[in-house]
C-alpha cells in the first residue's frame, strides 16, 4: 500500500494564505471517516529543510499552498527537482526538499503541489468566500486523487 502525505504549509494570521491549514482540518475528518490508514497530514507556516527527514517515509507527497496564480480553483502540478539556490531556509520550494530528498537519502517520492487559489492576503483570520468555494473544489479533487493512487496498489 502507498504511503502518501499531505503537507500542506501557510499563515492562517494572512487571510487566505491559511487555505492550506483549512484544506488539512478538512482532509483530516474525510480521513477518519474513510478509514484510510495510509495517508498522513502535517501542516506548519512554511517548509523546513527538516521535512525532508519526514518525506523518506512516503511514496508519495503531496505539497498545498495558497496561490495568487492565475488559476482557475486550484492547480495540481508534479514536482521536479531542483536545487536550493537561496541563502536562506526561509524560502526553500517543494522542488528544493525533494533535490534533498533525493540528494540526502536517495529516495525519489512522487511529488505534487495542490496550489488554492486565495484573494486576500491581509493581516487577518478567515478565508474570504471565494477561498472557501476554491478550498471545497481542491478538497473534493484531493479526496478523488488519493481514492485514485490508492486503487492503484
Amino acid at each position: 500500500m502507498k504511503k502518501i502525505l499531505l503537507h500542506a504549509y501557510g499563515n492562517p494570521g494572512r487571510g487566505d494564505d491559511g487555505l492550506g491549514n483549512v484544506f488539512i482540518e478538512e482532509m483530516e475528518t474525510w480521513l477518519k471517516s474513510t478509514g484510510l490508514q495510509s495517508v498522513s497530514t502535517d501542516s506548519n507556516y512554511q517548509l523546513n529543510v527538516e521535512d525532508v527527514a519526514e518525506m523518506i517515509h512516503y511514496d508519495i507527497v503531496i505539497f498545498i499552498d495558497a496561490s495568487t496564480a492565475d488559476i482557475d480553483s486550484y492547480s495540481f502540478t508534479t514536482v521536479q527537482p531542483a536545487p536550493h539556490t537561496s541563502f536562506t531556509t526561509h524560502s526553500i520550494s517543494p522542488a528544493s526538499l525533494l533535490s534533498l530528498c533525493m540528494e540526502l537519502y536517495t529516495h525519489h517520492p512522487l511529488v505534487y503541489l495542490l496550489q488554492i487559489k486565495g484573494d486576500q492576503w491581509e493581516f487577518s483570520e478567515g478565508l474570504s468566500a471565494d477561498a472557501r468555494k476554491n478550498l471545497q473544489n481542491a478538497v473534493q479533487f484531493a479526496q478523488t486523487t488519493i481514492l485514485n493512487f490508492h486503487n492503484q496498489e
